[in-house]
């Protein structure tokens, strides 16, 4: 279906010229551009992973510090600082379900529905941090690790095919591989090849 929108590719308004892309020749229709190379869609899978994960992390960490922050209340602690609290974490970017059920109770982590205030609120608080906070983190690091070390992989694809791709502009002449818009790069999850025979 084609967009009367000049800034998604479709035909521009009357009276607004039609500006040429870069590289295209007045004369004829442009050539498609190539679709992006193995290496550089990997690196823009593993930053779109690593970005939504460190975003997650940094959320599970404002979580740990509001929940601390009332945990240090002790009995002193009501129902109303534990509300604005999750309101807080709500308005910086916290799914309100899933605190609306920690509120309602989590029976499969074991925890209740929250109490009033005193002593059975800030044991329920503490609950909480042990059966929900703690055990979401643990299983979080690791998670992390992997779209950190994932990144770091996709990235060291890339700068190879950098390198390969400007070693072969410098020899003069490509390889087959290059010249025909393949990459070099082996593919993930390849084996090595044995150097030892």
């Amino acid at each position: 279906m084609a967009s009367n929108s000049p800034l998604l590719g479709g035909t521009p308004p009357e009276g607004v010229p039609a500006v040429p892309s870069q590289g295209a020749s007045q004369a004829g229709p442009t050539a498609p551009s190539p679709p992006p190379s193995l290496p550089t869609q990997m690196l823009s899978q593993a930053q779109g992973r690593y970005d939504a994960m460190k975003k997650a992390a940094t959320q599970l960490a404002r979580t740990r510090k509001g929940l601390d922050a009332l945990v240090a209340k002790g009995d002193s602690v009501t129902s109303d600082d534990v509300l604005d609290e999750m309101a807080d974490l709500v308005a910086h970017g916290a799914d309100p379900k899933a605190l609306a059920a920690m509120v309602a109770g989590n029976t499969q982590a074991g925890v209740g529905p929250m109490p009033p205030s005193g002593e059975p609120l800030a044991g329920w608080l503490r609950n909480a941090e042990q059966s929900i906070i703690a055990p979401a983190e643990a299983q979080f690091r690791p998670a992390l690790a992997l779209a950190q070390h994932q990144l770091g992989v996709a990235a060291m694809h890339r700068l190879i095919e950098a390198h390969v791709k400007s070693g072969a502009t410098n020899a003069g002449a490509a390889s087959p591989a290059l010249a025909s818009g393949g990459s070099v790069v082996p593919q993930p999850n390849t084996p090595a090849p044995a150097l030892l025979q």
